[in-house]
Parts: structure tokens; C-alpha cells; sequence
């Protein structure tokens, strides 16, 4: 609701609301960042994987999308959050989340397969594809160099501002796609 205010100030042009709103914001966002082990694991129907960040316990959900039980070609990954610092409900990102942050751009690479890419970040590749061991689709990055199906992006944010946030570090989490194995990474991007 925030960014959708900011939005329209941004865009009348009322820079002074626009930086009181973002100092609440950062205000708000860091006095009790969520601990990551604390952190609430969502497990919801059709989900690829789930992003999570420090500012607080609310979760953005990558799920499958599918129309009459195949995948929809033209946005084969939705995401949506969960408010888990709020009440819990399930709710849409805004335009600006989907458009700079949390929604994903894909192309299709054959029948079946599709790159994925976050907004934010770009360079982490992610392939959409069906997992033979698995007997469903799920998202696969590489490891380590080593393909692995994704379950989960953490981002530590230490400071910064709403729409340039200081990140600290993405950490990768996923497993094997065989043998089941955990593997996580670490990097600054």
C-alpha cells in the first residue's frame, strides 16, 4: 500500500511526502529485522521456491502457474506474497514490486523450459523445467556449478533506502535434485 502511495506522490510530483513516507519506512523496516532461522517456511500448492528477506517475516511465493493442468506459456511463474508480519493474508505485488523487485521476466527456451529472472536481480539464473526424479516441474539454478532445484532466496539488507536498499549478501538455498542434499551459497551481488 506504501509503494502505491509513494507511487502517485512520485508522480504528481511531492518529493517531500515521498522522503517523509521512506524515512517511516526505513524507520519501521529495521528496528526488528526478522532473524533468517526464524524466519517462517511457507509450503504452498504449485510452489517453485520463496524469497525471503531481514526487513521483516513477509514472504514472496514463486508458484507454477498452470491452465487446465499445463503450464501457461505466457507466465509460467507467479508470485504474491504472504504477510506473514501482518495477519498472514495472501496478497498481490503491487505493480512496482512486480515491475523493479519481486516479479520475474521468462523465456521460453524449448517446449517445457523457460529462464526465469528475477527484477532485482537478473544475473541469478533460474530454468523452469520437469524434473524426472520429482515427477513435476520445479526451478533449478546452479550451486557451486552444480545444477540444484531452488527452494529458497534469502536477502540480508542492512540499511539503505526503500527503493535502494543496502544488500549485505543473497543466499541460494536448495537441494540436490537426486540425491535429496542440501547445498547452500553465499554471495554479495
Amino acid at each position: 500500500m506504501r509503494l502505491l502511495i509513494i507511487s502517485i506522490l512520485f508522480l504528481t510530483g511531492n518529493m517531500t511526502l515521498i522522503t517523509k513516507i521512506a524515512a517511516q519506512e526505513k524507520s519501521d523496516t529495521f528496528k526488528n529485522p526478522a532473524k533468517k532461522d526464524e524466519l517462517p517456511i511457507p509450503k504452498e500448492k504449485d510452489q517453485l521456491f520463496y524469497l525471503q528477506r531481514d526487513p521483516n517475516s513477509n514472504t514472496v511465493i514463486y508458484t507454477l502457474n498452470l491452465e487446465e493442468g499445463e503450464i501457461d506459456e505466457s507466465n509460467p511463474v507467479s508470485a504474491h506474497w504472504i504477510r506473514y508480519a501482518e495477519d498472514g493474508q495472501r496478497s498481490s505485488l503491487s505493480f512496482i514490486q512486480r515491475k523493479m523487485a519481486y516479479g520475474v521476466h521468462h523465456k521460453k527456451l524449448n517446449e517445457n523450459e523457460f529462464d526465469i529472472r528475477i527484477q532485482a536481480y537478473k544475473d541469478l539464473a533460474i530454468r523452469l523445467k520437469y524434473n524426472k526424479h520429482s515427477d513435476k516441474f520445479q526451478a533449478f539454478t546452479k550451486i557451486e556449478n552444480k545444477e540444484v532445484v531452488l527452494e529458497k532466496i534469502f536477502v540480508r539488507i542492512v540499511g539503505g533506502s526503500l527503493f535502494k536498499p543496502n544488500v549485505e549478501y543473497i543466499e541460494v538455498s536448495g537441494h540436490d535434485p537426486v540425491s535429496k542434499s542440501k547445498i547452500s551459497h553465499r554471495f554479495c551481488p
